[in-house]
């Protein structure tokens, strides 16, 4: 009775765990239709995020969707008549450190907002988990092994962000991500020799 009445009063946040689980399941195997389930994922966490008073994930989640969207489209390359996928490459120390400049300003400038925003929970967590969530879209678009890096950072502050806005069960998630995200970069490693692909150094910014 205990159980069926825990799984009624939290509906959206028990799909959402599976979703998650699934998403995460097809970006660990460089999966396109990664790309078709992230563009699901954000409608379940966008609610979730509101209730908790969570803005940046908020934020980070509509910016999900919009790049759920582009990112099926950069992975599929168009060469004569048939697509074929991008290849997993490493990101260029020279353009991760351009990122990793902007990240430091995003992230103090976000923090600037706590005065307009006071019931802005755990706002130090979760303006770190927007900027690395911000920066791992974008490098998990261009397909550099590298995202796998962001992804431990948003997760383990996005963690701290929901276990001090007492969702906890949504809390559950980010640990699976932070712990799979170690596991995720030594399979995107394997997968991208496997393929024949070196670790091509790309200075696409």
């Amino acid at each position: 009775m205990d159980l069926l009445h825990f799984i009624s009063s939290h509906p959206l946040e028990l799909v959402t765990v599976v979703v998650s689980l699934i998403w995460l399941y097809l970006e660990y195997r460089a999966s396109i239709w990664l790309w078709p389930v992230g563009i699901l994922l954000p409608l379940l966490w966008i609610p979730i995020c509101w209730q908790s008073r969570l803005y940046g994930m908020l934020a980070i989640n509509i910016y999900y969707l919009v790049t759920s969207i582009i990112g099926w489209v950069v992975w599929l390359q168009k060469r004569g008549d048939e697509a074929e996928e991008k290849p997993i490459t490493d990101i260029s120390p020279r353009t991760a450190l351009v990122y990793a400049l902007g990240a430091i300003v995003g992230y103090l400038g976000l923090l600037q907002l706590q005065s307009f925003i006071p019931e802005w929970q755990v706002p130090w967590a979760d303006a770190l988990t927007t900027i690395a969530s911000v920066i791992g879209m974008i490098w998990m678009a261009r397909k550099w092994r590298q995202h796998w890096l962001c992804w431990i950072l948003a997760n383990a502050a996005g963690f701290v962000a929901l276990y001090g806005a007492e969702d906890y069960i949504s809390s559950f998630v980010y640990v699976v991500n932070f712990i799979t995200a170690f596991f995720g970069y030594r399979k995107w490693a394997r997968l991208m020799h496997s393929h024949g692909e070196a670790p091509a150094q790309t200075t696409q910014h």
